[in-house]
């Protein structure tokens, strides 16, 4: 398979949970202090993932919880944000000045910082009071951390279980990138030089198909496309869809998912040109049902790393190559 590292998918997973204690205890500190509230903050990719997560937590978690995009909440403020917050975040590099200045204002406000950096001498580490740094994707981050938050409020009665199954997940997603290398390759010959792509998803997808399009297939492959919730597609995007436009649905297996067939079950009626990348058709090994919804963002991330290997191939565009992002003050 192209470029297919099966030693750091599983290592990006296994470097995440082997935080996990560590995560346990600093959460376990701030409840026993006492919290009114957490705050998901990120920019682009990271509010992206927290949006993923949020929508599973609004739908099982009776905490408080604010969804925050960093620059929004640095200009606009939130009066719920204070001395009894907890503000969760996550970054690669550190250096974004969004994030910097997000967790600044929260700080300012008494605020609890709780963060995954991988840099640790970055800015944004500096700032960052509970700070944990390892490899790996965002949501697992944020899972891990937002999972122990639930258990010590007596909300996640299979914690236990589902830390002994991930001890299968490296491999699990493993497997699904194996399963989708044929269609996202098929994919990526049919659709590499469209002039747009329209990406649909739902519920825990709908963070997928936002992050999808903007950071990968604008910012890395230099791609038109447009992001469309699910719940949004029926009041306005539907309009200029005919029958060769691009349509991509992301579906999962949370509450999201009739959204999603609701989009597809129409969309033949005025478009031939739709592929649906549906996490239900590959396979966990090791990982019950029970946790595929949770785990739906992340099954559904090992299927576009196929997308965006077979489309940097087409493209021939190296998609480490950018223009402007991070290269101009801005």
């Amino acid at each position: 398979m192209l470029k297919f590292n099966e030693d750091a998918i599983k290592k990006d997973v296994e470097e995440t949970l082997a935080l996990r204690k560590d995560v346990e205890a600093a959460v376990k500190k701030i409840c026993e202090k006492g919290y009114d509230n957490i705050f998901l903050v990120g920019i682009g990719g990271t509010y992206a993932v927290a949006e993923e997560l949020m929508s599973y937590l609004k739908g099982h978690s009776k905490i408080e919880i604010y969804l925050e995009n960093a620059a929004d909440l640095t200009a606009e403020g939130n009066t719920k944000l204070g001395e009894k917050s907890v503000m969760v975040i996550t970054s690669a590099t550190g250096n974004t000045p969004e994030m910097t200045d997000a967790v600044r204002y929260g700080k300012e406000k008494g605020a609890t910082i709780f963060g995954f950096v991988d840099e640790k001498d970055s800015p944004l580490a500096k700032e960052t009071e509970i700070l944990f740094s390892c490899k790996g994707g965002a949501y697992l981050k944020l899972l891990v951390t937002m999972l122990a938050f639930m258990k010590e409020k007596g909300e996640f009665e299979l914690y236990d279980l589902f830390y002994q199954q991930a001890e299968s997940l490296g491999d699990a997603l493993i497997n699904v990138q194996k399963e989708a290398d044929k269609k996202t390759e098929e994919f990526a010959e049919k659709h590499g030089e469209d002039s747009m792509h329209y990406v649909v998803g739902g519920g825990m997808l709908k963070g997928a198909a936002y992050s999808y399009a903007m950071c990968y297939m604008e910012e890395m492959l230099w791609m038109r496309t447009k992001s469309i919730s699910c719940a949004d597609f029926f009041h306005g995007t539907l309009e200029v869809i005919e029958k060769d436009t691009n349509v991509t649905i992301f579906k999962g297996e949370d509450r999201g998912r009739a959204q999603a067939e609701r989009v597809e079950r129409f969309l033949p009626r005025i478009c031939d040109n739709i592929t649906v990348f549906d996490t239900k058709e590959y396979h966990t090994p090791g990982i019950d049902d029970t946790f595929r919804e949770i785990l739906t963002p992340m099954i559904m991330a090992a299927i576009y790393a196929r997308i965006n290997v077979h489309l940097e191939n087409v493209r021939k565009h190296p998609m480490e190559i950018r223009r402007y992002y991070h290269k101009l003050d801005y």
